[in-house]
This record gives structure tokens, C-alpha cells and sequence, in this order.
């Protein structure tokens, strides 16, 4: 069985825990779509169940700590698809089913919060035996046992949804996206309970994550037997620092429901060759990354995609960034011609004026009547919308599709898929943009790059519509 790199050690191999119970009661109640036979867990999946719910022994020569729950704060880091919902849906019904109180899920929205929630009511409510045990059980107002004394409750991860609440389990997802004082806020929730506990199930995150990197902090230095640390549990696979992301081996040591067999090696290898790297470290080796990756395209895939342009500009969509300070202004245009999608520069002006970027486009648009002029939600909005009014179809990119452009181009140099005409200008600006992490998306920033990256965000643009928005989905926005 797959360890993980750091954590906190139980105080005995024989240790007792609340999860012998829980598994007994789920291997009879629990189902789901991935378990729709019956509960199957992995070994490690076991053995990390038991150590959150570790006791100490009744015969602790510490009154207070004798019989108790071990830890009272609790975080665990897993890359992503280790099964880190089924653990907390597992540890949802262990603190509805199991004990009395308030039990939460937390995290960035409601909806997130729902997912562990779901599985929850799905198990009670298909289990004649724990469905007579609650007179409550809800999709959004809770889920509540007979004799009233438990209750399981969903919140969005904000400090203010939590004031004065007692609360006796708190099963916090999404670490990384955690403000500060959401943490402390829990912590003070559950210290009026004796057996009080929060559990954090996460991934790794950017430099941004200041709780988790508290946390974190706070993990390895009980990991390493600090006493005033004692009742803090620490779980975390990672690769080792210094690791290739193709390497298998720094795979299998981060991943125990690779190392385990459940998900095929082959499958995550095949995977990692299409990801970007700062995607690959943090949801796969499940290691911390900096908020800014040094380039967000390996110069090797740029050049392996070179193409030959667009043959006919009838019917390609074409696209506008303009730099921060209207210094410069770059149009693209990009094409799909099968699966493959040409994108070339079409224009490079100086110190543009919106009239002459406005005669130039309504020029162009109407010698080869392209599908779309394409720009981003904040580039130029008078100009858009004079655009708009003279009956030309204009779609205005809003952060998030930006964001989702980035990734599909990033993925289609990868596949192959994308080919450019390698301007040297193209050429230049493309090793100069560098990917800003913001929470679990990444897009090329401006701000953050070595230079104007007008160029590159126009084929971005470009190849963004041309690739992903069919003929009926283009309209004027």
C-alpha cells in the first residue's frame, strides 16, 4: 500500500478508530453510481478512513483525551480523481448517521458543497434501515434524524455563514480556494464540542492559497512530532521535489489510486503528455505551484505546428487585441478545415485610432465576409459596439471563455490540431506570455508577461471561435 509522503502517525498499529463502524455500516447502506453494487474501496482508501478517525485508547493516562477523537483539525491532499468525494460522502454519513450534531459541508459554493451532500441523502434515502432513523431528508434543507439531536447541512465557504454556529463535523473541500479566516472560523465552531472535528479534503495550490499553505505548514510540522501540534492530522501525497512530470515513477508515488491499480498508468501517462505543466504538478503530482508559470507553451510544441496559412478568408473568423496602451494592434484570423485549424496574422498597425481599426475591420469583413470579429469582453467596447450597430457579427469574450480558450490551445498544440504561420511576430510574442493561475483556471496574462502579447491573443481569439463556436452558435454579442 501507497503511504503518503508526509503524515502524522497513528499512536499504535492497533489503534482505535470510528471508522471500523463506518465501514461496517457503509458496506451494507452505501451505494452510487460508481458503487452501484455495493461499497468497493481500496486498501489505502481503508487506512486513511481509520487514521481521521483515530481515538485515542480509553486507557490514555490523560483524562481529558482518554476515548476521544484524535485529531480535531484534520487535512488530507490528494490529487484529483483519487476519490476524494466518495471519502468525504463516507465521512458524511459517519457524522450524520453516527454521531450527534451539526454536520457541515463546506466549500467555494453551494454547489461544490452539494456534490458530497448528494451522495449522502442518495445512501440514506436508499436504505430502508437508515432511512427510519431521520424524519428530514432533503435535497437542499437538510437532512435531519429522528430524534432530532442530527443534522447535515451544506454552506458556501464564507466566514459570515458560519458565526455562532456549534458545530460538531465540518468536511471542508477546496482548500486551495479557502479565504483567511474560514479556517479559524470552523476551528472556533467545533471547540464548543468535545468531540469536535474539521476535515479537510483537498489538492494542492498556487501561491495564492494562503489558508492551505498554512495549513500546510502547520501538517508537516505535526507530521514531525510537534507537541503543540498533537490533535493535528496531516495526510498528503505528493511527488517528490525535482520531479519530471512523465517520469512514472513520481506518478505512482503521488497517486494511490494509481500506485493501487484502480486507474491505469497508461491511461495518466497518456493523459499528462496533452496537460500543461503547471496543470500536470498541481492536479496530478499534487504538488504547490507558483501562481505564475515562466511560459505557458513549450517553444518545441510552438514549432512543431507550423502551417501554411489560410488559403481563403471566406467564412474564417478573424480577431482584435489591442495593447494596454493602443501602442499596437494585432488582427488575426483563424479557419477550421477539418481537424485542423489555420491560423495566420492578417494585420499589425501602430498607434491605431478606433476609426482606423474601424475601417480596416468593416474593410475587411465585407471583402471576405468572415463568420465573427472576435475580441476580449474589455477590448475597445465603443468600438464593438460601433461594430454591433452596423450589423457586423462581433463576439466579446468574456474572462472565462478566455480562460477555456488558453486550455483548448494549449491542448491543440499538444494534438496537433493548430497549425500557424509562424510570423515572426507570432514567433516573438509567443515565449513571452506566462499562464496566471486563478484558482482552477489558468489564462495567459497580460500583466504578467515579458512584453505586448497582442499577437498571441488575437490567435487565441481566433482559433478559440473558429474552433469550438458552430455557424448557428455565432451571433452578435
Amino acid at each position: 500500500m501507497l503511504y503518503p509522503a508526509i503524515y502524522t502517525k497513528p499512536l499504535s498499529e492497533d489503534f482505535p478508530s470510528d471508522a471500523d463502524r463506518l465501514l461496517e455500516v457503509a458496506r451494507l447502506a452505501y451505494r452510487d453510481m460508481d458503487n452501484p453494487d455495493g461499497l468497493k474501496l481500496d486498501e489505502w482508501q481503508e487506512w486513511l478512513l481509520r487514521a481521521i478517525l483515530e481515538r485515542y485508547p480509553d486507557d490514555h493516562p490523560d483524562p481529558n483525551k482518554a476515548g476521544r477523537l484524535r485529531w480535531r483539525q484534520c487535512v488530507v491532499s490528494l490529487p484529483r480523481q483519487s476519490g476524494k468525494s466518495l471519502l468525504g460522502a463516507l465521512l458524511g454519513l459517519w457524522g450524520v448517521a453516527m454521531r450527534q450534531g451539526q454536520t457541515l459541508s463546506l466549500a467555494s459554493s453551494a454547489e461544490q458543497a452539494r456534490i458530497i451532500y448528494d451522495r449522502v441523502l442518495h445512501t440514506i434515502t436508499g436504505n430502508e434501515t437508515l432511512k427510519k432513523r431521520f424524519k428530514k431528508t432533503t435535497e437542499r434543507r437538510g437532512i435531519v434524524s429522528a430524534d432530532g439531536l442530527s443534522r447535515y447541512d451544506i454552506r458556501p465557504a464564507k466566514e459570515a455563514a458560519l458565526q455562532g454556529l456549534p458545530l460538531d463535523t465540518v468536511l471542508a473541500d477546496e482548500g486551495h480556494l479557502w479565504k483567511r479566516g474560514m479556517w479559524t472560523a470552523c476551528v472556533m465552531g467545533t471547540s464548543q464540542k468535545q468531540d469536535g472535528i474539521i476535515i479537510m479534503l483537498t489538492t494542492a495550490g498556487d501561491d495564492s492559497s494562503e489558508t492551505l499553505i498554512d495549513l500546510y505548514k502547520q501538517g508537516e510540522r505535526a507530521a514531525n512530532g510537534d507537541p503543540e501540534l498533537e490533535r493535528f492530522g496531516f495526510f498528503c501525497w505528493q511527488a517528490p521535489e525535482g520531479a519530471a512530470v512523465l517520469d512514472p515513477e513520481s506518478v505512482l508515488a503521488s497517486n494511490p489510486a494509481v500506485e493501487c491499480g484502480r486507474i491505469p498508468l497508461d491511461r495518466v501517462m497518456s493523459d499528462l503528455a496533452t496537460i500543461p505543466e503547471h496543470e500536470a504538478r498541481r492536479y496530478r503530482l499534487n504538488q504547490f505551484i507558483s501562481g505564475v508559470s515562466e511560459s505557458w507553451l513549450p517553444s518545441a510544441l510552438f514549432h512543431r505546428n507550423v502551417g501554411v496559412g489560410i488559403d481563403d478568408m471566406q467564412g474564417a473568423v478573424i480577431s482584435l487585441s489591442i495593447t494596454t496602451k493602443w501602442e499596437f494592434a494585432t488582427i488575426a484570423a483563424a479557419k477550421k478545415d477539418g481537424d485542423i485549424v489555420q491560423t495566420e496574422l492578417v494585420a499589425s498597425l501602430v498607434r491605431p485610432s478606433e476609426n482606423e481599426l474601424y475601417a480596416y475591420l468593416t474593410d475587411f469583413y465585407r471583402q471576405h465576409r468572415p463568420k465573427a470579429i472576435v475580441m476580449g469582453s474589455r477590448t475597445a467596447p465603443k468600438l464593438a459596439h460601433r461594430l454591433k450597430d452596423a450589423g457586423f457579427t462581433v463576439w466579446q469574450l468574456s474572462l472565462g471563455e478566455y480562460a477555456s480558450a488558453c486550455a483548448q490551445i494549449y491542448s491543440a498544440f499538444e494534438t496537433g490540431t493548430i497549425k500557424h504561420s509562424n510570423e515572426p511576430l507570432l514567433i516573438a510574442q509567443h515565449s513571452r506570455g506566462v499562464a496566471k493561475h486563478r484558482g482552477d483556471t489558468w489564462a495567459i496574462s497580460r500583466a504578467d508577461s515579458y512584453g505586448d502579447i497582442d499577437a498571441l491573443e488575437a490567435t487565441i481569439y481566433a482559433y478559440f471561435v473558429a474552433s469550438t463556436k458552430e455557424n448557428s452558435a455565432i451571433g452578435v454579442f
